[in-house]
C-alpha cells in the first residue's frame, strides 16, 4: 500500500459539482484538499460532452439561484445567458402551458371527463390520512385528477406505485389547497428566468471549477474505506489508483458519494434506493423541434419524463440545419431510444424520417427513490452513535435529495465558510451542513385549532436535517381536538395545554420557558400553518455562530406560490411613515445583512437573546409582538441576521382573517402599544404612522372602510390602557389553566 502521509488534509469523495465546489472554495481559504473520483472525467450529473457538433448535457439542467453569492460564484467563473422559461406540458395528446392553468384543463378535456373531474373534487375525503403521496394529491385535488394527471408522471419518475411514495414529494411539488387557488392565480403567475453557460453546455459550471482546482483532482480513483481511530474519527481513506491501493492521512472527510455506499464503508446497509435514469439523445434534421427549452410529458401512455432542446439553451457554435434533444427515461426498456422516437412521433413534434442517429447514456445514480419511510431510515443512521465526528455529507446522491446546483454550491460556500478546527460540522442526509451546536434545539409550535396545518408543519419538522432537536406544541385552547391529534399522531411531540386562547405572545412564552429550562441553546419559534423546508434549521443554527447573533431570520416563501417571496424580513419606512416587508434577498460580501425587523411566523432566537431582552410581550395579543422582540433585542446590542438560504412557506393568516373586526381592532391596539414602547417621538410618531394607516385602508384600499371604527376602537385602547412588564426568565408565569 501507497502511503500518502499528509495531516491536516481534507479529502472530498467525488469530483462532481459538489466536491469540485468545495475544493474551490477550500482553496480560497487556503485549505489543502484532495479530491478523489472514481471515473475518467468530472461533473458527475452535471457534466456536459460534444455530439454532432452540439454541446450535450445529462438530461435537462438549469442554474436558477436566489442567493447572490452563488451567482456571483458563477458568473466570476463562466460567461452566462440569462433566459425566460419557455416550457410546455404534453397531457392527453394535446400541449398545455407550464405550469399547468386549471382553466385551460378543462377546456382541453372532454365534457364528461370535466363533469367527472368537478364530481372527484367535491365528493374527495376531506379526512384522508395523509400517509402517502397518493393521500396527499387524493385528498386536495380528488381521484380523477390523481389518476389521470399526478400519478403517471409521478410513478414513471420513480419506479414506485403513488402511496408507496413519500408524502414529503407531494408536499414539495404540490402546494395548491385546492384547483380553484390556481384558477385565481394563473393570471398572476409568471414563468422563471434561468442562467445557462454561453459556452460548453452545463457542464461548464464543473468545467471551470476543475480548472481552478485541477492540481487536487484525482480522477480513477476508486474509493474502497476508511481508517478509524479507537473514538471512531476518521484518520484515514482508502482508494484504488492505476491497481495500487494507497492511503491518504485526513483530519475531515467531505463525501459527495451515494449515501449507501458511504455507509457501507462505516459498517452499515441502508435500505434506500436511486433511480436509474437513461438520457436519450436524438439528433433531428430540422433546425429546431419546438420553441421550448424543455418539455414535460404529463401523459399516462409517454415514456418520456422531460425533454430538453439544447440549441434554445445556447445556440452558439450550432448547425442551423439541425438540432438535438435529450429524452430523460426511467422506465425500464429493453431500446429506450426507440420507444423515445415513437413517443415523439406520436405527439406530432417529429416524424421518423427527421431522426438522423441516436444515443444512449445511463445513470444509476440520477434520483433518490422517495419510498415511504425512507426519511427515518436516514434519521436513524445518522443519529447512529458510530457515525464519524469528521464526516460530512454534501450532494445530492449524498444528501438523498433531488438538490440543484445552485444548492450544492451554497452548501459547500456555507461549510467552508464557517469551518473551524474546533468547531465539528456535520451535514445529515437529505441537507446541508450544520454546526453542532453544545446543547438541542428546541421548535416551539403555537397552535389554535386548524389541526390539519399543524399536522402538516409538524410533518415537515420530522424531514429536518438536525440533530439534535425537540418539538414542543403548545396548544392555546383549541376545539377542535388539537392536542389529542398530535399525541396521537406525534408522539415525540411535548404538547402543553394552555387551557385558554392567551394570545400569541403569551401563548409562544409558554414554550419559551419550557424549552429553556430543558437548556435549550437555540428556539425556533413557528408559526402552525407553516412548512419548513428541510435545510432551514441547518442554516440558521449555522448563521448563530456569528458573532453577536440574537434572531436568526429565513426567507418566507407563499406557500401557494412556492418561489414567490412573501416577506424577507421588515424595515421602517420614514415616509410615508409605516413598518414594511422586505421582499429582497441580501447578500453581502461577507457574513449576513442585518434586518431591522424580523418576522414571527418563523425565528431562531439564541438564549443569551431571551436573556437579556426577556420574553415577547404580553400586553399584546398579536400583531406587533415581533416588531417589538426585535427593538429590544437590537436596543441591547444584538443582531437580527437574515439567512438566504433558510427557507419556509406560510400559508397566511389561517387562524385570523385579515377582513375581520378582530384583526383591525387589535392592529390598532398593538399598534399603540408599539408605539408607547419605542415611538422615537412619543405621541407624534404614533399619531403620523397609525394616523397614515388608517387613511391608505379607508381611502385607497377602500373594501377596508368599513373597519375603521374597529380599527380606531383599538387604538384608543392601547394608548390608554395600563401595560404590565415584560416577563424575563427569572420571571414566574402563571396562567388559567
Amino acid at each position: 500500500m501507497v502511503e500518502n502521509p499528509d495531516q491536516g488534509r481534507t479529502v472530498i469523495l467525488g469530483a462532481g459539482v459538489a466536491g469540485l465546489s468545495g475544493a474551490f472554495f477550500l482553496q480560497q481559504q487556503g485549505k489543502p484538499c484532495l479530491v478523489l473520483e472514481q471515473s475518467t472525467g468530472c461533473g458527475g450529473l452535471a457534466r456536459s460532452f460534444r455530439w454532432h457538433g452540439f454541446w450535450c448535457d445529462f438530461a435537462a439542467h438549469r442554474f436558477f439561484t436566489r442567493n447572490q453569492e452563488v451567482l456571483s460564484v458563477v458568473q466570476s467563473l463562466v460567461p452566462l445567458h440569462h433566459h425566460q422559461r419557455r416550457s410546455q406540458i404534453y397531457f392527453r395528446g394535446s400541449w398545455m402551458r407550464d405550469p399547468i392553468d386549471i382553466v385551460q384543463l378543462m377546456l382541453r378535456l372532454p365534457t364528461q371527463d370535466r363533469v367527472r373531474l368537478v364530481q372527484s373534487y367535491f365528493s374527495r375525503d376531506r379526512h384522508l390520512p395523509e400517509t402517502s403521496f397518493e393521500a396527499f394529491v387524493i385528498r386536495r385535488y380528488g381521484q380523477y385528477l390523481y389518476d389521470s394527471f399526478f400519478r403517471p408522471y409521478t410513478e414513471r419518475l420513480f419506479g414506485l406505485r403513488g402511496n408507496q411514495i413519500d408524502i414529503e414529494w407531494a408536499q414539495r411539488k404540490v402546494r395548491l389547497a385546492s384547483p380553484w387557488d390556481r384558477l385565481m392565480a394563473s393570471t398572476k403567475k409568471k414563468f422563471s428566468t434561468f442562467y445557462y453557460p454561453v459556452h460548453g453546455g452545463y457542464g461548464a459550471i464543473a468545467h471551470c471549477l476543475f480548472q481552478e482546482v485541477q492540481t487536487q483532482v484525482l480522477t480513477n480513483a476508486q474509493v474502497t474505506g476508511f481508517e478509524r481511530d479507537g473514538s471512531g474519527h476518521i484518520t484515514a481513506v482508502l482508494y484504488d489508483h492505476q491497481g495500487v491501493h494507497q492511503r491518504v492521512a485526513t483530519d475531515l472527510v467531505i463525501s459527495t458519494l451515494p449515501v449507501t455506499v458511504t455507509a457501507r464503508f462505516l459498517g452499515h446497509t441502508l435500505p434506500l434506493e436511486y433511480q436509474k435514469v437513461h438520457a436519450v439523445y436524438l439528433l433531428l434534421k430540422k433546425p429546431w423541434m419546438t420553441r421550448n427549452h424543455w418539455l414535460y410529458f404529463m401523459d399516462p401512455a409517454s415514456v418520456i419524463n422531460r425533454l430538453v432542446e439544447f440549441k434554445h439553451m445556447s445556440a452558439n457554435d450550432t448547425d442551423p440545419e439541425t438540432t438535438v434533444v435529450c429524452a430523460e427515461v426511467t422506465c425500464a426498456l429493453p431500446e429506450p431510444d426507440r420507444a423515445v422516437v415513437e413517443n415523439l412521433v406520436r405527439s406530432g413534434v417529429i416524424t421518423l424520417d427527421e431522426v438522423l442517429d441516436t444515443q444512449v447514456l445511463h445513470e444509476p445514480f440520477s434520483y433518490p427513490r422517495y419510498r415511504t419511510g425512507y426519511a427515518d431510515i436516514l434519521r436513524a443512521f445518522m443519529q447512529h452513535p458510530d457515525q464519524p465526528d469528521n464526516l460530512y455529507y454534501t450532494g445530492r446522491a449524498a444528501q438523498f435529495d433531488h438538490l440543484e446546483v445552485d444548492d450544492l454550491i451554497g452548501t459547500m460556500h456555507t461549510l467552508v465558510r464557517h469551518l473551524a478546527p474546533n468547531a465539528p460540522v456535520v451535514v445529515v442526509p437529505g441537507e446541508p451542513p450544520q454546526l453542532r451546536p453544545t446543547g438541542e434545539v428546541w421548535i416551539v409550535v403555537l397552535a389554535w385549532n386548524n389541526y390539519q396545518d399543524t399536522a402538516e408543519c409538524l410533518e415537515s419538522l420530522r424531514r429536518l436535517a438536525y440533530s439534535p432537536y425537540r418539538v414542543v406544541l403548545v396548544d392555546n385552547g383549541s376545539t377542535d381536538g388539537t392536542p389529542e391529534h398530535v399525541r396521537a399522531a406525534f408522539p415525540d411531540v411535548v404538547v402543553l395545554e394552555n387551557g385558554a386562547n392567551l394570545g400569541v405572545p403569551a401563548g409562544y412564552n409558554v414554550g419559551f420557558r419550557h424549552a429553556l429550562e430543558q437548556g435549550a441553546v437555540y428556539v425556533l419559534m413557528l408559526n402552525n400553518d407553516t412548512v419548513v423546508d428541510p435545510a432551514m434549521l441547518a442554516h440558521l443554527v449555522v448563521a448563530a455562530h456569528e458573532p453577536g447573533a440574537g434572531i436568526l431570520a429565513p426567507i418566507f416563501y407563499y406557500y401557494d406560490e412556492p418561489d414567490q417571496i412573501w416577506a424577507s424580513g421588515a424595515r421602517y419606512r420614514r415616509f410615508p411613515p409605516a413598518i414594511v416587508f422586505e421582499q429582497r434577498i441580501f447578500a453581502p460580501s461577507r457574513g449576513y445583512h442585518e434586518l431591522q425587523y424580523a418576522i414571527s411566523c418563523g425565528l431562531l432566537i439564541t438564549r443569551e437573546a431571551f436573556e437579556q431582552v426577556g420574553f415577547f410581550d404580553e400586553n399584546y395579543r398579536f400583531l406587533w409582538d415581533d416588531y417589538d422582540f426585535s427593538e429590544r433585542v437590537r436596543s441591547h446590542g444584538l443582531k437580527i441576521l437574515q439567512v438566504p438560504e433558510a427557507k419556509l412557506w406560510h400559508k397566511i393568516s389561517r387562524t385570523t382573517r385579515i377582513g375581520s373586526r378582530l384583526y383591525w381592532q387589535v392592529h390598532g391596539e398593538s399598534g399603540a402599544i408599539f408605539y408607547r414602547r419605542h415611538g422615537r417621538l412619543g405621541a407624534l410618531s404614533m399619531a403620523i404612522h397609525l394616523g397614515y394607516f388608517a387613511l391608505r385602508e379607508t381611502f385607497w384600499n377602500r373594501h377596508n372602510w368599513r373597519f375603521l371604527m374597529p380599527y380606531v376602537q383599538g387604538l384608543t385602547h392601547g394608548a390608554t390602557r395600563p401595560l404590565k412588564a415584560v416577563p424575563r426568565i427569572k420571571d414566574e408565569l402563571s396562567y388559567p389553566g
